[in-house]
């Protein structure tokens, strides 16, 4: 059942992941995944990506995002592809995902080398694979928005969804294999599942019923003078 108030659907939003050992029937659900990345789109972001990376792809958005979408039929295909060992649960999100969206976001030219790093290179040090200045930190930012974004969009559907940090999607090979520039970083790998299915496993997220009380995280700040 589709959610049309907001606050519900923010309330409601939780990670779900559906596994299947034997791939699901593939539909074409591209209009609908379209009309939840638009509204991913409309996230704010407070500065444009630098030009280089407008030009690394047909993708020249300002935008510091990016969505690489997957469909269903495309997304039976990947799991194929996949290596049998240290793939963890993602063949069997794949065997039932409606479609899979790569979000990346997109780091400033890393002034230290006065060049683009390629971030997926085996040659780069993780420890420091962007330059960590107040622009990379707000287009990190931004881009968390978007894909918040598409979570609610998807939930306010009644679609079943799992902000994932990729696995063995983000390796190397598999950025390589689905045409991600090696100057992009993935931030989430976003699965969307079938609203009704069986024989499926379900699992929801471990940290969802040990969220901490309003007061735990949140203050009002007393300033002199504020006070009559």
């Amino acid at each position: 059942m589709s959610i049309k108030n907001v606050d519900d659907a923010i309330r409601c939003r939780k990670t779900e992941k559906l596994m299947s050992e034997t791939n699901l029937p593939a539909r074409d659900h591209r209009a609908t995944l379209n009309e939840i990345m638009s509204l991913g789109g409309a996230a704010p972001f407070h500065r444009a990506c630098e030009e280089f990376q407008r030009n690394q792809t047909q993708l020249g958005g300002i935008e510091p995002w990016r969505f690489h979408a997957i469909d269903a039929f495309g997304c039976r295909a990947l799991r194929a592809k996949l290596p049998r060992e240290n793939a963890g649960k993602v063949p069997t999100m794949l065997a039932t995902a409606d479609a899979l969206v790569m979000a990346t976001w997109l780091p400033n030219e890393y002034k230290a080398t006065g060049s683009p790093l390629e971030w997926n290179s085996p040659n780069v040090d993780t420890s420091c694979v962007f330059e960590p200045s107040l622009s990379n930190l707000e287009h990190i930012a931004a881009a968390s928005a978007a894909i918040q974004n598409l979570l609610l969009a998807a939930t306010g559907r009644g679609i079943p969804n799992y902000w994932s940090s990729g696995g063995i999607l983000r390796t190397r090979t598999i950025l390589e294999l689905l045409e991600i520039p090696p100057t992009e970083i993935l931030l989430g790998a976003i699965y969307f599942f079938p609203k009704d299915s069986t024989g499926v496993e379900r699992v929801g997220s471990k940290l969802r019923e040990c969220r901490s009380p309003l007061e735990s995280w949140s203050r009002w700040v007393e300033l002199d003078g504020t006070k009559n």
